[in-house]
């Protein structure tokens, strides 16, 4: 919960623009990291992207021109990193004869001169960030007294564009009344992206799904899928869900095609820093996953997509630099030098790359060992986990592990794609609790978040009647009242 901001002092330390390169390189999104590879592809001529079919939705190799697992249409990667290299001398021979392999253990950097330092941050998309933009909005549509609810409110949004903390906690924060709050969270879920503020993916869809019927009719069931069977909806349950709204199952795959293709559950990927949002008439933006965890014959396994995808070559000899008119021993001097320059700023992105792999990878086994139980039997085994925790097992700084586990999905082996932060996020089996309470309950009496909390403390887990209206509202069930 941020609900405090308090003034301190730090000591800011120098580091090299290398470093954070690197930190900055594992920080990015699939996609983020798709658009620097593309940009040093462009800018870089020692480095070449040579691809091979690779679905990048289910990890599996394809051979024709769709994905035969998922069905989705087939984009060309290639696994394994390589570097083609002469030990630091130009090549003469057939650019393909033999290679030997480049390996970096400690990474190691060679050294670029400080004029030409390389800055793969300029590779990054700038602009507005989305707090900002979404203050700027409200700026605009809210009384000038209320700014302070709008900060706290965008404050307290995390990474899907969720609001975290319950609209309670907020105005008894700022001793203000309920409704102020509920009325500039309202304008809030107004703005692009679509969804934003929502409290959960039930609450985020409807709020899209209610934007699009001002524009064109949506599919006659999507809004009973998304308001009573989400939950089997995500379980693929066609069959359950088709004969309780006494429809064909049919009918329920084509609702949900158009939930699933029109729609996004979160909100903040689709911001863009240049373009600001992702128009939902576009179609949905389907999020990739990272980390794939597979159920083999000794346990669970671990891929990372990336590792298929890309394939890098660092050449070392270039037959199209054009030195006409010069001496030659000139341009065999200015050769050398934009060999060197070009090779090691290749060499120095591509090590950037296998770090991060081999950093996702000691997270991810990590993680996946730690919470076996959750991945054979459910959310109700979900293991408390935090990051910190993560980085002292591994050695590693707990900023390293957070920004590893940033903006990354997961492919669970039963086929749930999941931010890779829920693993981290012990109220889900909790949630999961209140959930059945409630689903359990007499219809004839409701139980009110005073009696949930009760019942919860008597199955082991004391918790306060605040804490209950939280996660009710997170999991997107209404009050006693409303229900």
């Amino acid at each position: 919960m941020r609900l405090e901001q308090t003034p301190r002092s730090e000591q800011t330390l120098r580091v090299s623009a290398r470093l954070i390169t690197s930190s900055t390189i594992l920080h990015l999104s699939s996609d983020e990291l798709e658009q620097a590879v593309n940009q040093e592809q462009i800018e870089n001529p020692a480095l070449e992207v040579v691809e091979q079919k690779v679905c990048l939705f289910c990890g599996t190799r394809i051979y024709g021109q769709t994905c035969t697992a998922c069905g989705h249409a087939a984009e060309p990667n290639e696994p394994l990193v390589r570097f083609e290299h002469t030990n630091g001398q130009p090549r003469t021979d057939d650019l393909h004869g033999a290679n030997t392999y480049y390996d970096i253990d400690n990474y190691g950097f060679a050294e670029i001169d400080d004029d030409d330092a390389y800055d793969l941050l300029a590779h990054i998309p700038t602009g507005a960030t989305l707090v900002e933009t979404l203050l700027q909005q409200l700026e605009a549509l809210i009384p000038p007294d209320d700014a302070l609810i709008a900060e706290q409110l965008v404050g307290n949004l995390n990474e899907r564009g969720y609001l975290e903390i319950g609209v309670e906690e907020i105005a008894d924060h700022l001793q203000l009344p309920i409704q102020r709050v509920d009325y500039v969270l309202s304008q809030l879920q107004t703005l692009e992206p679509l969804g934003i503020g929502a409290r959960n993916a039930r609450e985020c869809l409807l709020i899209q799904l209610h934007a699009l019927s001002e524009q064109s009719a949506p599919h006659p069931l999507a809004y009973a899928l998304i308001d009573q069977y989400l939950d089997q909806l995500g379980k693929n349950q066609y069959h359950e869900i088709a004969r309780k709204l006494k429809v064909t199952e049919q009918e329920v795959r084509q609702a949900t095609h158009y939930i699933r293709s029109t729609l996004h559950p979160f909100p903040a990927h689709t911001y863009d820093a240049g373009t600001h949002y992702v128009h939902l008439e576009s179609g949905a933006t389907y999020i990739r996953p990272d980390i794939i965890i597979r159920k083999g014959e000794s346990g669970f396994e671990i891929e990372l997509v990336e590792e298929k995808r890309y394939r890098f070559t660092v050449e070392t000899n270039y037959t199209g630099v054009d030195l006409e008119g010069r001496t030659a021993n000139f341009a065999s001097q200015e050769v050398q030098r934009y060999m060197h320059h070009h090779s090691d700023r290749a060499r120095f992105f591509v090590e950037c790359i296998e770090r991060r792999w081999k950093t996702l990878r000691r997270v991810a086994e990590l993680v996946v060992d730690y919470q076996r139980e959750f991945l054979s039997k459910g959310i109700r085994y979900l293991r408390p986990l935090t990051r910190a925790e993560v980085a002292t097992r591994l050695n590693l700084d707990e900023g390293t592990v957070s920004r590893a586990t940033a903006n990354k999905y997961v492919l669970l082996p039963n086929g749930r794609l999941i931010p890779f932060s829920d693993f981290f996020d012990s109220s889900l089996g909790i949630k999961d609790i209140l959930r059945e309470l409630i689903q359990s309950e007499n219809p004839r009496h409701r139980l009110s978040d005073e009696e949930l909390a009760r019942l919860m403390t008597a199955r082991g887990t004391p918790m306060a009647r605040r804490t209950v209206t939280k996660y009710r509202e997170e999991i997107g069930i209404g009050s006693s009242r409303e229900r």
